[in-house]
């Protein structure tokens, strides 16, 4: 599995970068791991011109070239920081023209992609940021994967256990559902043979 990892802080020694790194040390040698840091790229803010209804985004920046990198993967965890309450500003421009309008010419190529959330924030609004992400995950006819509970990191804590177990248990969910998505697809390429008759073509 390819996954990559969308980071909004602009901090890469805060707790996002420990959430990176305990993704990486998780999933060391079961599956593949990018990470885009979008403070290292320029997206500009969607003039909500709604021209993208009929043809791509007009905009130059670098938001192609983060479209291409998800298209690429089999599965994204997308990781904001709470910001004011909701997202960080840097993390709302990259949902405005990536995945909203962005993608709707393109015919929402990021659908059956699987999906997951964590957020970082210090207290407070991290459940309104997860379900906005979601609603987005769910705009783009995306997978949802979860482990139960949202891994919300709390930043005032030195360590946040029970998000952390959150976290690995949500990367173990993404592998187990590639796993199966795979293994449907192999058995759809051999003819539907092996598949349940709920998964059979109608």
């Amino acid at each position: 599995m390819k996954l990559t990892i969308v980071v909004g802080s602009s901090r890469p020694c805060g707790v996002s970068a420990r959430v990176v790194a305990l993704a990486n040390h998780h999933l060391r040698g079961k599956a593949e791991v990018d990470v885009l840091w979008l403070k290292d790229y320029r997206i500009d803010y969607c003039d909500a011109d709604n021209a993208c209804t009929n043809r791509d985004c007009m905009l130059q920046d670098d938001v192609p070239y983060l479209v291409t990198k998800l298209t690429d993967s089999d599965a994204v965890l997308y990781l904001p920081v709470m910001h004011a309450y909701g997202a960080n500003s840097r993390f709302q421009a990259f949902m405005e023209r990536a995945g909203y309008g962005f993608l709707r010419p393109r015919g929402r190529p990021l659908r059956d992609k699987l999906a997951a959330i964590a957020v970082v924030g210090r207290r407070y609004g991290h459940t309104a940021v997860f379900s906005q992400i979601v609603l987005n995950v769910l705009l783009n006819k995306m997978i949802l994967v979860g482990s139960g509970f949202p891994a919300c990191f709390q930043t005032q804590l030195a360590h946040d256990p029970e998000a952390e177990q959150a976290l690995r248990e949500t990367l173990d969910r993404l592998l187990e559902h590639y796993s199966r998505l795979s293994d449907l697809r192999e058995s759809k390429n051999q003819g539907d043979a092996l598949l349940p008759v709920y998964y059979k073509r109608g």
